[in-house]
């Protein structure tokens, strides 16, 4: 079966006719190697594009007002240059994936200042050493990370890890000293 009869097949199952009224669709488990044209649905908020086949990422086609993205369990192994433009995203699931490089991918993400649950585990990203401080420290709107609540003692401790100067700075003023 096509993409095309795919999305078909979605929208008859949902009952909807136009393009204008699709907000959701899924295209869960329908063996896709890549994100498909999707730039026709224009008020699209929530994406299901997991359990695929998915390898590179390329959602220039999804509209910038997404709110959830759902791609976890596909075989992507970079999301540079795909989902930057995704402003509105307050939900992405990218777990169980072939995910490399935690800089790229943290620049990437560093626009979505709505985003509040996000995970990233089981991907090589979230073995290296701080990983979710790191997180924490260049998305800091997330209030759930790796299905885990964000603490505010792994916030403090981010802030000191990634913030060292400022830190500093704040507590010198905090404590009526000099900053040297």
């Amino acid at each position: 079966m096509e993409v095309a009869d795919d999305i078909k097949e979605s929208l008859q199952k949902s009952g909807i006719q136009r393009d204008v009224d699709v907000c959701q669709l899924s295209l869960a488990t329908k063996k896709l190697t890549s994100v498909p044209d999707l730039s026709r649905f224009h008020f699209l908020r929530e994406l299901w594009l997991n359990n695929n086949k998915i390898r590179e990422l390329s959602c220039r086609s999804l509209n910038c007002c997404l709110t959830e993205l759902y791609l976890h369990n596909n075989n992507i192994k970079s999301i540079s240059g795909a989902l930057n433009h995704l402003t509105c995203l307050r939900l992405l699931f990218l777990h169980n994936n072939q995910i490399r490089g935690l800089e790229d991918t943290m620049h990437e993400l560093r626009k979505m200042q709505q985003l509040q649950t996000a995970s990233f585990f089981l991907n090589p990203i979230s073995h290296q050493p701080e990983y979710r401080l790191h997180v924490i420290h260049c998305l800091p709107s997330v209030l759930v990370l790796d299905r885990k609540e964000v603490k505010s003692v792994e916030r403090e401790r981010s802030f000191q890890m990634y913030s060292q100067e400022r830190h500093r700075v704040l507590q010198s003023v905090a404590f009526c000293r000099r900053a040297t």
